[in-house]
């Protein structure tokens, strides 16, 4: 499906910053290079998507989330999670996860907080 409406084009165009795939590839000391390379483009549009001059083709987006192991929301700045497609299928079918995940959205911050140290600390153990 094609954008017709410019306007609406160039908003959404402009809400698209990809800011999470420079940092993603930095993150992994990744090179835009190798980037490029696994998904099947050049380094040159890499830079270009990252620059915000070009928007990203939905296959280039699977196969830069697929080599990246990160959901295309991501890759997108839609979210800060880069959580991959197969973990969010896991988490979908995972029913007493997800009420727990719920539960802990439902707490103050104070307590989502607490939540977080400790479940930090089970993974330092």
């Amino acid at each position: 499906m094609r954008i017709n409406d410019k306007d609406n084009y160039n908003r959404i165009k402009d809400t698209i910053t990809m800011n999470n795939l420079r940092d993603i590839i930095n993150e992994r000391d990744y090179t835009i290079t190798k980037v490029a390379m696994n998904s099947k483009i050049s380094d040159s549009t890499i830079v270009a998507y990252t620059n915000g001059q070009k928007i990203p083709s939905v296959p280039t987006l699977v196969s830069m989330g697929d080599f990246l192991n990160c959901n295309l929301d991501y890759l997108l700045d839609r979210t800060n999670n880069p959580i991959s497609i197969n973990d969010i299928n896991k988490l979908s079918s995972d029913v007493e996860m997800n009420k727990l995940i719920q539960n802990i959205l439902s707490l103050p911050n104070d307590k989502k907080e607490l939540v977080k140290a400790y479940v930090k600390g089970l993974l330092n153990k």
